[in-house]
């Protein structure tokens, strides 16, 4: 093995341990501003951002602060997947969830506009009787949660915003 080679392979063992089995463990906290070449036994754990990413959404709010300070948080994290140049595959909405999918929704616009891009907007059933038992539903398509959760266990990554 060349000098340099077992340098690296020294380096890599101070930075995530010794290797067993295949698997590393970090033996210490690092910091970095930038991507990070991972070694090869752990190239299976990098992110993708080439994947599509599955949202989502348990709640009408984001946070458990000021529900008018929530709910334009919320507005704003759907305006910033809208602004983005490749938006999430699907979005899932349950429990509160629901009601922003009703047409005096602050984010019903935002919501077609998404839907408009290809993004699933999947909304339990359960909750839509619950929250909104008399309405049509205007945007999105309407899934049991045992669809929900089998797309939810599908999905390459996951993004759940609380």
């Amino acid at each position: 093995m060349e000098r340099r080679d077992r340098l690296k392979k020294k380096n890599l063992e101070a930075k995530f341990g010794q290797p067993e089995n295949g698997q590393a463990t970090v033996t210490q906290p690092t910091v970095t501003a930038g991507p990070i070449k991972l070694p090869k036994s752990l190239q299976i754990f990098s992110d993708n951002p080439a994947e599509p990413v599955t949202i989502v959404l348990g709640s009408d709010r984001l946070g458990d602060g000021d529900p008018a300070l929530g709910l334009d948080l919320l507005k704003s994290f759907l305006m910033a997947l809208d602004e983005q140049p490749k938006p999430p595959e699907a979005l899932i909405l349950y429990n509160s969830a629901v009601l922003l999918t009703q047409q005096d929704s602050p984010a019903f616009k935002i919501l077609q506009d998404l839907q408009k891009k290809r993004t699933e907007i999947l909304v339990c059933s359960k909750s839509l009787q619950h929250y909104c038992p008399n309405e049509p539903l205007h945007v999105g398509e309407i899934r049991t949660m045992a669809m929900l959760v089998e797309r939810m266990m599908t999905a390459h990554h996951i993004l759940w915003p609380k």
